[in-house]
């Protein structure tokens, strides 16, 4: 699979001008990496010399050490398929340049100079051996580039790569430490992957040399769009780490689509197992309970800023004592607050039908009680049951017309109390459900603004589960806990003898956290099914078995496909405004077929 390019971020320990003993213990640290087949290993800038050589820099002993040294580590990775990055000083023309050499297979296939040298070293020219920075390399379908130089001034070089469609910066390093300054270049090497949807590995020098009067402290780490991959600080005399960087997340979130031809190319591609870490469930990582809590903020504001524009001073929802409704209600009540309107001006409808359970429907008028908000009760069995007379459709039918009818019943109740107290009717559809179309078309597919639909069902679940914890509505803490672990269920078919529901949503669908997974890695990064599959059997490996995961993936994709006539607004005048607070979104033909991802995921395992 080439686009997973396997990356080593590595720190060798130094002997000061000792270019023999760094290569030695340079080749060790290689030697440890070899097991994992990196395609990529990146050392620090003057790694074959150390930063604190002073004078020495121009001794020529020195320098020509470390041109044998070089030769030397030619011979050594003749059979090595990885690229080799390694830092040394060379004479040029008479004088000392630092220089980071890019190898493979043996041979040099560039050198490039190197910013921040010691002030032993000449910059005044170069000669026609060294290349430019902005000199593109390949490797499998991922493009790189080495930026050698202090990593906290990484992102004002950055300018230099413009243009050449570099996917990864390779930043050999060796800068002097001072209190933070760790922290510093750690966060530079995030914050540039993330603005230029770019990788970033780091390879700080330092073990080993801590001359007069600066202390150097090895450090290496990898970034990918944002996320911290890997990292490692010397503890002893080296320090490594190694992931695997996903070209095909790079390329989906990469600031700049320019492209350049590189001079030379290797092949790549994912040896054995997957180094990097893939979570359960994506859209929840990195959200601890602040950002859930700034996320609850930017709901409540959204609906806030709708009221006020609009003119409207009440709110009406649909209550059904489920997650959805149950968040969408918490959000009302902070909206009104924020706009200074009484609790009241919240009007909650719970409309019990032919499968409401005695829990949901307690739950939903407990919620609503606790809120102040003015509860309406209106059963709808007796009007579905007219409709049902009306359109000839048998009483032991429990087919969708039977389902698809309770929904739009609600709906129309909904709307028309809205046009009757002129209020805005708020939507409680998650991103989960639209994504698999499991919403009534005309029915809870309707509203006039929806604050939940950016959200997943884990997200909205999370989200609950924050806001109990936190106390933020400590009158409802216990029945937010009990809506929490209520299975998910539509209640559109009667309960059993007992009243217990026997419509679970994720019997149907599958587990939702599947289905979230598969959502994340195909509408952010446009990922293959093959792929994705690939990275839900290492996320669920013991939970779910392959091929159940596959069938999942298939079933998710039909779906996914099918159901964009709810979703589009090209195609849908009644599609529900709503915010979009997540930067997630998907906009495809309405006619769209699965068939092609299909074949994609059976013929890409």
């Amino acid at each position: 699979m080439i686009s997973l390019i396997r990356v080593a971020a590595a720190v060798n320990k130094v002997v000061p001008a000792d270019s023999d003993g760094c290569l030695k213990n340079l080749w060790e640290c290689v030697d440890c990496l070899k097991e994992d087949n990196p395609d990529i290993i990146v050392f620090p800038t003057l790694s074959l010399s150390g930063r604190g050589c002073g004078s020495l820099f121009r001794s020529a002993v020195l320098l020509e050490g470390c041109r044998k040294a070089l030769e030397n580590l030619c011979i050594l990775s003749r059979e090595l398929e990885s690229y080799l990055v390694v830092g040394l000083p060379l004479e040029d023309g008479g004088r000392p340049v630092s220089v980071t050499a890019v190898l493979h297979s043996g041979e040099v296939r560039g050198l490039i100079p190197s910013f921040d040298a010691p002030p032993e070293m000449d910059f005044s020219q170069f000669s026609h051996r060294i290349l430019p920075v902005d000199t593109v390399f390949r490797c499998g379908n991922l493009s790189f580039s080495v930026l050698p130089g202090d990593v906290s001034k990484l992102s004002r070089r950055m300018h230099l790569l413009e243009g050449t469609g570099c996917d990864l910066v390779l930043v050999p390093s060796y800068e002097p430490a001072s209190c933070g300054s760790m922290a510093l270049g750690r966060d530079v090497a995030r914050q540039v992957s993330r603005d230029h949807g770019v990788a970033v590995a780091v390879a700080n020098g330092g073990a080993g040399d801590s001359s007069s009067p600066y202390l150097y402290r090895g450090w290496c780490g990898v970034w990918e769009c944002g996320t911290g991959l890997c990292g490692e600080q010397c503890q002893g005399d080296s320090a490594f780490c190694l992931c695997d960087v996903d070209s095909d997340i790079i390329h989906s979130q990469k600031a700049s689509k320019a492209y350049r031809d590189p001079v030379f190319s290797a092949y790549g591609g994912l040896k054995r197992g997957l180094l990097r870490r893939v979570a359960r469930n994506p859209f929840l990582t990195g959200r601890d309970s602040g950002a859930m809590m700034e996320l609850f903020d930017l709901q409540v504001r959204s609906l806030a800023d709708r009221l006020t524009s609009t003119g409207m001073t009440r709110l009406v929802l649909g209550v059904s004592g489920g997650l959805d409704s149950t968040l969408a209600a918490l959000v009302c009540a902070k909206a009104l607050a924020l706009c200074k309107l009484p609790p009241e001006c919240l009007i909650g409808v719970t409309m019990p039908g032919f499968g409401t359970t005695e829990r949901t429907k307690g739950n939903g008028a407990a919620l609503l009680e606790g809120l102040g908000a003015r509860i309406l009760e209106i059963p709808i069995g007796d009007a579905c049951r007219q409709h049902f007379q009306d359109i000839g459709l048998n009483d032991e039918d429990r087919g969708a017309a039977y389902e698809n009818a309770q929904a739009r019943e609600r709906t129309q109740i909904l709307m028309d109390i809205g046009n009757m107290e002129n209020a805005l009717v708020v939507g409680t559809g998650d991103l989960s459900e639209a994504a698999l179309g499991w919403c009534t078309y005309g029915g809870d597919h309707l509203a006039g603004y929806n604050v939940n639909i950016c959200l997943t069902k884990g997200m909205v679940r999370k989200l609950c589960s924050v806001l109990a914890a936190n106390g933020v509505f400590p009158q409802l803490t216990g029945i937010l806990r009990d809506i929490i672990n209520t299975p998910i269920s539509p209640e559109l078919l009667p309960p059993d003898e007992n009243g217990e529901m026997v419509q679970r949503s994720e019997d149907i669908l599958g587990p939702y956290e599947l289905h979230d997974f598969f959502l994340y890695y195909l509408i952010r990064y446009s990922m293959r099914p093959s792929k994705i599959y690939h990275y839900a059997c290492i996320a669920f490996s013991g939970s779910y078995k392959p091929e159940y995961l596959k069938d999942r993936l298939a079933f998710f994709l039909r779906r996914f496909c099918s159901s964009q006539f709810k979703r589009s607004v090209e195609t849908s005048s009644a599609a529900i405004d709503w915010p979009n607070l997540c930067g997630v979104g998907f906009t495809m033909p309405s006619d769209l077929r699965a068939d092609a991802l299909l074949r994609e995921l059976d013929s890409g395992e």
